[in-house]
């Protein structure tokens, strides 16, 4: 029964039963190989792949963004001028000064062909009381002028009068002015942060 078993055994089989054994051996070890090597090369060459989709990806994305760059930068522009129209255009503190008043005052006058018979300044914050003559057209004209933007009047007081100079009646118009001043940035966030 030993002898039976041994003769099973590839050892003691022909030589050309082992040839064909070792060969098949050698074929599934090569087999084996050869598959683990393409699997290899299989998930490389995917991986390739799925990079290079998402490289296209990125470089459609850049495209579309290069495309609308123009398009933005004409919004932002758009948008800084209506921002900058729609800022109240008030005094500065720097500006503060009752010559700059009077400047802007005498200057608005001439050009409506009135006279600033007097310009006296009040204490406190920038405000004075104008003494102006001239006609009727003038006085209105000086007062949408000098009231409009930028750095706009107020009035607080205003009278109108006729008056008799050299034989002839002229208005005289009476008014207190003040400019408006932009507060500094702490008190306005004081202010807002107050209950």
């Amino acid at each position: 029964m030993s002898q039976n078993r041994w003769s099973t055994h590839p050892a003691h089989w022909p030589l050309a039963a082992r040839l064909v054994l070792w060969m098949l051996v050698m074929l599934l070890v090569a087999a084996s190989g050869v598959l683990m090597a393409v699997t290899e090369l299989d998930d490389r060459r995917q991986a390739a792949r799925q990079r290079q989709q998402d490289l296209r990806l990125q470089y459609q994305a850049a495209l579309m963004q290069i495309g609308q760059q123009p398009a933005l930068q004409s919004r932002e522009r758009t948008l800084t001028i209506q921002l900058a129209g729609q800022q109240p255009q008030i005094w500065p503190a720097d500006q503060a000064q009752p010559d700059l008043l009077q400047a802007k005052l005498a200057r608005r006058a001439g050009e409506c062909g009135l006279t600033l018979e007097s310009f006296k300044p009040l204490s406190g914050k920038l405000t004075a009381t104008i003494v102006l003559r001239g006609s009727h057209a003038g006085l209105l004209r000086f007062v949408e002028l000098v009231s409009s933007q930028p750095l706009p009047v107020l009035f607080e007081r205003l009278d109108i009068s006729v008056t008799d100079q050299g034989g002839q009646a002229v208005l005289q118009m009476n008014a207190t002015v003040s400019a408006p001043l932009a507060l500094p940035l702490s008190s306005t966030e004081s202010k807002e942060s107050a209950p």
